[in-house]
């Protein structure tokens, strides 16, 4: 690195909850394999609720920065105990929206990324998403990582493979190369996955079925051609699997994970250069049993260029 100034940032959210020790390690091992620092970040209420006004209203406000002292100092030992190496920022913001407030946070800091944890009350295993998550899965201004649950229970020592998410028709323009790269910066291996749903049965009979196997080995064999395509394009070693299923949840399940890191893209609807989680990637990012990383539309692989 170049300095303190130009050093790659990894915001890392922090709430006063059980579980936010998982966002807390898997930001630990992003930035420690980025050569990155960390940026603890709080958000807080910006005011009393209600009309609190005067003293009442000043006792209110010394409360929010003790709590968000005692927060942050917490995860910064945590922190201290677990990679010692690590430089380590400290942000608060003030805002209503605790997402909203950590996509200001990461423009502030110039974030590689920001990292959440599941939210309350999601199944173990999983990504869990609440109001945090939705708010940065459509407008963070960089990529959004999510912990699943229990991530920090039994952590890997590191992310050993980037799983890209790839479909070609519905790919957006950058996501493949911004994908690799990502992983050549973590020194990580590369893996395409694209997902075969096998169609929805509306009818019984043995025509309606010779028709649905003739639908699903199309399907089969589109996907094979286009991994083929796009191992041939990014130009690096790289593996590459379908997976079927009679829904998204399904097919991620027949997949074998080993410390992987999803990548998967924004939809194509929605601002350029933010993240606006569509369809297909809120119903992976809900169903992923690893830690997932969702990157902004119209993003390049120039993203995480620090200067």
């Amino acid at each position: 690195m170049s300095g303190e100034g130009t050093r790659m940032r990894v915001v890392v959210g922090c709430r006063p909850e059980p579980r936010a020790r998982d966002a807390l390690v898997l930001g630990m091992l992003l930035a420690r394999q980025l050569g990155a620092g960390v940026v603890l970040a709080h958000v807080r209420p910006p005011a009393l609720p209600g009309a609190g006004v005067g003293a009442v209203d000043a006792e209110w406000r010394a409360f929010l920065r003790e709590e968000s002292d005692r927060l942050l100092d917490d995860a910064q030992d945590r922190l201290r105990d677990w990679a010692p190496e690590l430089p380590v920022e400290r942000a608060i913001d003030d805002h209503r929206g605790s997402g909203r407030g950590l996509a200001r946070i990461a423009e502030r800091h110039r974030a590689a990324l920001v990292v959440i944890g599941p939210a309350p009350g999601g199944r173990t295993a999983r990504v869990a998403l609440g109001s945090t998550a939705d708010q940065l899965l459509h407008g963070s201004p960089v990529p959004v990582a999510l912990a699943p649950r229990g991530f920090a229970d039994h952590p890997p020592p590191g992310i050993a493979r980037c799983t890209i998410a790839y479909q070609r028709e519905s790919q957006p323009s950058g996501v493949l190369t911004c994908g690799v790269e990502f992983a050549r910066r973590l020194h990580a291996d590369v893996r395409l996955l694209t997902l075969v749903l096998r169609p929805v049965r509306l009818y019984s009979g043995k025509q309606h079925r010779a028709a649905e196997h003739q639908v699903l080995r199309t399907a089969r064999e589109q996907a094979r051609q286009d991994l083929a395509a796009a191992m041939h394009e990014i130009e690096v070693p790289a593996d590459g699997e379908t997976a079927e299923g009679d829904d998204v949840r399904t097919a991620l399940d027949a997949v074998t994970w080993a410390d992987d890191l999803l990548i998967c893209a924004s939809g194509r609807v929605g601002p350029v250069k933010r993240v606006f989680v569509g369809d297909a990637s809120h119903k992976i990012v809900r169903n992923a049993r690893t830690p997932v990383m969702v990157l902004p539309r119209g993003v390049r692989a120039d993203l995480w260029d620090v200067s």
